[in-house]
């Protein structure tokens, strides 16, 4: 128990903050940190034997998740739109209207190297590897997302932690529903993609 404990805190909490704090020295090496977090994670998952691999690539009833996710996407993605429309002008559609190949790179690599080392950290090895000192899965849920939007005070700014405290709830809900780490993928690239798109993705980048 304790060394779970110890584990989870030094993993979502003491390492994000001490990129917090030596921000200006990892800022160039953020998504190589992730993607190494990632795959120690997905090691150690993997050496388990009681994870249940197929939860890496299952895409059972995909279509009925994909429907639901498309039934809470538009209308909150037209609703954010139009917020950042009539709030934040200047940012809105800056990236594919001014830098369009910036946005395109954005929008093909963002999803390997940011959303999937996201995924297999915050949710599939989350909900596993701590069941045991947080047996229901919404206090799985719950840490899960709070760390989620903490990790992301690196970008400096509370927008970046409460739309990821968001985002975190929907990905972290669609998880304990489908048990599938792509579907979870897919949800996240979708809202992120669309963030990058209508200006927001400014705040999710770090402050030169």
């Amino acid at each position: 128990m304790a060394k779970l404990w110890s584990e989870l805190i030094v993993l979502f909490v003491a390492i994000p903050f001490a990129v917090l704090y030596w921000i200006k020295h990892f800022a160039n090496y953020l998504m190589p940190i992730l993607g190494g977090m990632g795959l120690c994670c997905l090691a150690v998952l993997l050496a388990d034997k009681q994870f249940k691999r197929f939860k890496l690539w299952h895409w059972e009833d995909y279509r009925i998740h994909f429907k639901s996710t498309l039934k809470l996407f538009l209308p909150w993605a037209s609703l954010l739109a139009l917020v950042v429309y009539f709030l934040k002008p200047e940012l809105f559609l800056h990236w594919p209207m001014n830098q369009p190949w910036m946005w395109v790179a954005t929008l093909l690599i963002y999803p390997i190297v940011s959303v999937i080392p996201q995924e297999i950290i915050f949710r599939t090895y989350f909900f596993h590897r701590y069941k045991q000192i947080l047996p229901s899965k919404y206090a799985r849920w719950a840490l899960s997302t709070f760390l989620f939007g903490l990790a992301h005070l690196v970008y400096g700014n509370w927008v970046a932690v409460v739309v990821s405290w968001i985002g975190g709830a929907i990905f972290g809900y669609r998880y304990m529903q489908t048990n599938s780490t792509p579907v979870v993928v897919v949800e996240h690239a979708l809202w992120g993609s669309f963030l990058f798109t209508i200006g927001l993705g400014s705040y999710l980048v770090i402050a030169s």
